[in-house]
């Protein structure tokens, strides 16, 4: 028997609502969870209630759950109502400026948490010291991705809590579980590595990191950076963060499956296809959708990047 919860404002509104559509899509980076549910409203009775823009939603079906999210929006149309809500909370659109002296990269993580209301971890990241950072008037979540991805890290926020983490750590984690793809299931897999590049270059106008890569590649990457770099380590690391930026989405793929309610964006799983043993191994999840309502998922993952 199924457990299906839809936790509005704290109450379990589930026995008393009729849903129509519901979707979940987790991020492993770069954007907020999504909850998109669409509830039957022929007795017109969500009006009554009063649902509003900030308001808190959840929603959990066995194992799978949404956590706490932040809703966006509330569509009333032809008997239907359409919430859309987020991970991150509507704070995060405000934009910022602020400037640190001889600050960790801990150290605004968790400044940008707290900001926030939501609680901080991480996992594999190294607290780097930072002599000058500037945050030019951005929303804190883009800025916090920007450092981010110079120094190899990603962030998602899930429950009410940002979680850092170094990708290669985490890839280089035990696998959750298998999935197995048969001949006749619906996936679709892509290598682009043909495109990847050997080595890159950066520069911010005063010091120039360089980083080469192992993968074979001659093609090479030139950036022009808006960020302070303090020093010739500084730059180099930094130009290793932005090449495997670069190169990471190379080799990608995504499976349609029954729904996967042990599964989340930024696990690791081992995939096992029918006739592409090319593909067998371990693969990272960077995008998973629920339908709650089909029960369905749609898994979208790329290969770890091996080397740097």
């Amino acid at each position: 028997m199924r457990e299906i919860r839809i936790i509005y404002e704290g109450v379990n509104i589930y026995p008393d609502i009729s849903v129509n559509a519901c979707f979940h899509d987790m991020y492993a980076e770069k954007q907020s969870d999504e909850l998109l549910l669409r509830l039957n409203d022929t007795r017109r009775l969500w009006d009554v209630w009063g649902p509003k823009a900030g308001d808190t939603v959840a929603v959990g079906d066995g194992a799978a759950s949404t956590g706490r999210m932040y809703v966006g929006s509330v569509i009333p149309k032809n008997g239907l109502v359409t919430l859309r809500a987020y991970s991150i909370p509507q704070s995060a659109k405000n934009k910022t400026g602020k400037s640190w002296e001889k600050v960790r990269f801990m150290q605004i993580a968790q400044e940008i948490s707290t900001r926030h209301g939501l609680s901080f971890e991480q996992h594999g990241v190294a607290d780097q010291i930072y002599d000058y950072v500037v945050q030019n008037n951005l929303p804190d979540f883009a800025f916090l991705q920007q450092r981010c991805v110079i120094e190899g890290a990603a962030f998602l926020v899930y429950d009410g809590k940002l979680v850092m983490y170094s990708e290669r750590h985490l890839e280089g984690q035990a696998a959750l579980g298998v999935i197995d793809v048969g001949a006749n299931d619906d996936f679709e897999y892509n290598d682009d590595t043909v495109n990847a590049y050997g080595t890159i270059e950066i520069t911010n106008g005063s010091l120039t990191g360089i980083y080469k890569s192992n993968n074979g590649s001659v093609r090479a990457l030139r950036k022009i950076i808006p960020i302070h770099i303090s020093s010739q380590g500084e730059a180099d690391r930094f130009a290793r963060g932005l090449l495997r930026e670069a190169n990471k989405g190379m080799v990608t793929g995504a499976i349609r499956a029954p729904l996967a309610r042990n599964y989340a964006a930024g696990s690791i799983v081992n995939i096992r296809t029918h006739g592409r043993a090319s593909w067998d191994g371990p693969v990272f999840l960077t995008h998973v959708r629920h339908d709650y309502v089909g029960e369905k998922s749609k898994l979208f993952f790329r290969k770890p990047l091996e080397g740097y």
